[in-house]
Parts: structure tokens; C-alpha cells; sequence
């Protein structure tokens, strides 16, 4: 997530504000300086910006940051999605951190290093594009839009889409792969639902969840007395599935016999049920998937290549969410959405410390997997407006703010450096932080009982409270 934004300095030295611009435009942003707050108003009412560098000292005569203050307060006003970070001397920290539970996204004492002014730039700018994202799909949400399918921000994704749209009204197979919880039951479904079938089945079978002895009898069915416990005529997926869309997931567990039969069975949609002699005639299209490679399992003799042949004219290859990290705001507002019509939850969103994480952490399992996190986080923040970090699982909270490869320690920390580096401190506070949080929260706010958890004094306790303006715990 290496993006370039539009970015405003506000700063009222002159040999800073080059150094910033310099520094910014170096990195490819776009940078507009304003040298006063009567400059910086005027620029933030004539365009949209992406990120904000605000100095709280504007003029000597303003020791109290009154023009800084007015100023951000004016930026909450017109736009609250842009992070702002202020820029503050050391004896105006504490004026910085009162904006901080105000709304304001960092701050760095002046002067600022080069590198430091690069990290706060690339992390505030995709604190941006995650709110901007989570805007846009409440909009949809507010004009009673339905998603049947994101299809998500990068161009792969579109790429993808465009195939869907092309193979949609044809009735060629199509081969989906991608690793489980990628969502290629729900790419299958859109191609349906895009298709000239809409109006007819939609049936699913995973091959790798029925026993090898009974696949035969799910795909075809089969007649009584077929077999012991063929009690009754049943019939199969495939014969279910007529008029419309056949969806066969984890293809490749599929066993060889099984394999030859469907082979036959779809070469000109006729097939026999398990134990009857009547040809039964289908018009089905099938759609298949594989979390694994097609192309390896017919090399190593696993896979029938005339059977590839048969169900895939073309193959579309689903990303990992790690990969499309940019779309974890969407299907975080979906999910949201889903689960305040169906438990009646309150939470409406998510902090931006939660939104960090979750957009940072690698997600082995995909989407399934961050589905599972938000409503884990939708149950432990019942009652309240937002999830938090804290109600976030434990592998993902610790992912730290400055993390990008979601391989966590047991204690919390990244265990592996990422390739661009890292805050070390923004993470260390992080991670005390989400620590001291969760001894105060086990231990009812006792802070005594708190310290004991963390192997601290109560002095040493009570210093990390302050620090993190955890006293509300």
C-alpha cells in the first residue's frame, strides 16, 4: 500500500516548509504549502486534500496555537475523513495530545526527521483511502444499494470482473482457484446471477466434504434399492441443478473413478442415477473451483487433463486478501451491515486503531477469516457505537500500527522486520498499550490486580495509564 496523495503543510517557517515539501514531493505527492492560516483556509476550501501536516505555532504572536486550533477545528468541519498531524514544539505537546482525543491522527515534535515525516505521510495517507472507502459504501448503504458481489479497488479485481462479464452470457465453464476463504462460491453465484440462468438453480457441491463412496450417488442420485439405505429415489445435484448453474468446489479432491464418470456424464449431459437403467438428459452449466493448482494436479497424475479440458475454457486465478488490503474497509462496512440486520447489534463502525489492524494483519484464512473477526468484535462491543482494538482477536490486535506482514510474535510484536521498515516505537506503544488495556479490562479497572498481570508497580502501572489516557478504565 505504497499509494501517493495530495497533501497540505501548514507551516509558517519557511526553511521547515521547503524541507517538508522537498521531502513529500520526493516521494511523489502532490504538496501545496500555506505559510499562514488565512492561506492554509483558503486551500482547504478550494480542493480536497488527502493528508494535512498542521503546525500549531502560526505567528509569533500566537503562543497558545489559536490559529492551529481554529484551523483543525475547521477541517473537522469540511472534512473530517482527513487525517491531520499536528506538528508541535516540545512545550506544546500537551496541546498536541488534547487534539489527538479530539480527533487528530499523530504528532511530531518539530524538528521533524525526513524519515519520520515519510512514515507519518504513508500511514496517514492510508488512514485516508480506508475512510474515504468506508464513506463511499455507507453512501451505497444510505441509497439502499445491494453488493451481490465486490468485486474491490485493485486492477486485478477489475480485470476479473470483466471476464465475469464476458463469460457470463455464455455457457463456457470457467475454473475459479484461490486460496479457501477467497470468496470463489460468491464469484461462482455472480457469474450466475450475470448469466441467462439467473432465474434457474444455483446448486453447490463440495466435492472434498462428501465421502468418496457417496460423491457418486450426491452428483447423479440414485434409485431404490440402489444400494443398503437407498430407501427411497433421490435425485442428484446435477439433475437438480437443470436449467441452471452447477457449482463443483475443491474440484480436485475429486477421485479418479468419480472423475471418469463426470467426464462421460458431461460430454453430452446425459447420465444414469445409481442403480437405474433410464438415460435422464440435463441442460446445466458447471462451474468449478480449487484452492489448489489444476496444472500441478494433472502433472502429477491426480487430474484427468481431457476432464480440465472439459469444465474450463478459461481459469481466473481470486487474490488473497493480503494482497487487496485496500478492500478491507468495504468488506469490513458489509459485514457490519449484515450483522446489525441480522443479530441487531448497534455497532455502526470501527475505530481507526481497529481499522489499522485489520488492514495490516496477513489473513491466512481470507475473508471467512475477517468475517469471523468482525462479528467476534460485533458481540464484544454490543451496547457500544464502534469495535475497538481491544475487541479484536488477540493475533490480530497485535499486529501493531506500524506492521505490513501480520506474522506476530506470541507476545504481540512483529516477529519479522517488513520489507519497509517500521515505527519501532509507534509499535512498542501500541502494543503496551493494547496490553495495559486488556489488564485493566480483565481486572475491572483495578489497577493494583492490573499491575500484578503486567509484572509492573502500580507507580509504573498508573505512569502507562496517563501516558495512553487510559483513565476512563
Amino acid at each position: 500500500m505504497n499509494a501517493t496523495g495530495t497533501i497540505l503543510v501548514v507551516e509558517d517557517e519557511a526553511l521547515p516548509r521547503q524541507l517538508m515539501v522537498r521531502t513529500l514531493e520526493g516521494e511523489g505527492h502532490e504538496v501545496v504549502a500555506a505559510a499562514d492560516a488565512a492561506a492554509a483556509r483558503r486551500a482547504i476550501d478550494g480542493r480536497v486534500f488527502d493528508l494535512v501536516f498542521l503546525d500549531l505555532g502560526l505567528g509569533r504572536d500566537d503562543a497558545a496555537g489559536a490559529q492551529g486550533q481554529a484551523l483543525f477545528d475547521h477541517l473537522r468541519t469540511v472534512a473530517p475523513e482527513v487525517p491531520v498531524v499536528i506538528a508541535t514544539a516540545h512545550d506544546r505537546a500537551e496541546l498536541a495530545v488534547s487534539l489527538l482525543r479530539r480527533g487528530a491522527y499523530h504528532y511530531a515534535v518539530k524538528p521533524t526527521e525526513p524519515e519520520d515525516l515519510v512514515h507519518l505521510a504513508k500511514t496517514g495517507l492510508e488512514l485516508s483511502a480506508a475512510r474515504r472507502a468506508l464513506g463511499a459504501l455507507r453512501e451505497i448503504g444510505r441509497k439502499g444499494e445491494r453488493v451481490s458481489w465486490y468485486v474491490g479497488q485493485t486492477p486485478r479485481m477489475r480485470s476479473i470482473e470483466n471476464v465475469i462479464e464476458r463469460f457470463a452470457p455464455t455457457d463456457a465453464g470457467l475454473l475459479i482457484e484461490g486460496e479457501s476463504g477467497t470468496g470463489k462460491e460468491v464469484v461462482a453465484q455472480a457469474l450466475h446471477e450475470r448469466s441467462k440462468r439467473a432465474d434457474g438453480p444455483f446448486v453447490s457441491l463440495n466435492c472434498s466434504a462428501v465421502p468418496r463412496d457417496l460423491l457418486e450417488s450426491e452428483l447423479f442420485g440414485h434409485e431404490k434399492g440402489a444400494f443398503t439405505g437407498a430407501i427411497a429415489l433421490k435425485r442428484g445435484l446435477l439433475e437438480l441443478a437443470h436449467g441452471g448453474t452447477l457449482f463443483l468446489d475443491e474440484l480436485t479432491t475429486t477421485p479418479p473413478e468419480m472423475q471418469a464418470k463426470l467426464l462421460r456424464a458431461l460430454q453430452e449431459f446425459r447420465f444414469r442415477r445409481v442403480g437405474g437403467q433410464q438415460e435422464i438428459k440435463v441442460d446445466v452449466r458447471v462451474v468449478s473451483a480449487t484452492n489448489r493448482s489444476v496444472a500441478q494436479a494433472i502433472a502429477e497424475g491426480t487430474f484427468r487433463h481431457d476432464l480440465f479440458y472439459r469444465l474450463c475454457v478459461m481459469t481466473v486465478e481470486l487474490p488473497p486478501l493480503r494482497e487487496r488490503a485496500v478492500d478491507i474497509p468495504y468488506f469490513v462496512e458489509l459485514f457490519l451491515a449484515e450483522m446489525r440486520e441480522r443479530m441487531g447489534v448497534t455497532v455502526s463502525g470501527v475505530s481507526d486503531e481497529a481499522l489499522w489492524a485489520l488492514m495490516h494483519y496477513a489473513w491466512p484464512g481470507n475473508i471467512r477469516e475477517l468475517r469471523n473477526a468482525i462479528e467476534r468484535g460485533v458481540i464484544l462491543a454490543a451496547g457500544e457505537e464502534r469495535i475497538d482494538v481491544a475487541h479484536l482477536p488477540d493475533f490480530v490486535r497485535g499486529v501493531g500500527p506500524a506492521a505490513t506482514n501480520g506474522h506476530g510474535a506470541q507476545a504481540g510484536l512483529p516477529a519479522v522486520l517488513p520489507p519497509d521498515g517500521l515505527d519501532l516505537k509507534a509499535a512498542r506503544d501500541m502494543w503496551e498499550r493494547c496490553l495495559v488495556e486488556q489488564a485493566l479490562e480483565r481486572t475491572a479497572g483495578n489497577q493494583s490486580a492490573a499491575a500484578r498481570l503486567l509484572g509492573l508497580t502500580r507507580d509504573e502501572l498508573r505512569y502507562r495509564v496517563e501516558k495512553f489516557d487510559l483513565s476512563a478504565s
